[in-house]
């Protein structure tokens, strides 16, 4: 992989990052509805394919970097139940 291909493949993390991010401060609680669950898991089923991949786990330390520690700590855990 070239350095630019590599470049753009961490851009692309960074980038799937901000947006699970996202889904997890709006989405996630504690406590769920049925219909708050689902809308939940299917956003933690996708974040769980993406932590399968070694490529994107080994960018994950430098993409976690500022990120909201409560975020950071259950993608670390998916990342776990994953490998």
């Amino acid at each position: 992989m070239s350095a630019e291909q590599r470049e753009r493949m961490f851009i692309i993390f960074s980038m799937l990052i901000s947006l699970f991010e996202r889904a997890y401060l709006l989405l996630y609680e504690e406590k769920m509805t049925a219909k708050q669950l689902r809308r939940w898991r299917s956003w933690e089923d996708y974040m769980g394919e993406w932590c399968e991949r070694a490529d994107f786990c080994a960018a994950l330390p430098a993409l976690l970097r500022g990120e909201d520690p409560a975020f950071a700590e259950h993608i670390q855990r998916l990342v776990k139940s994953h490998s």
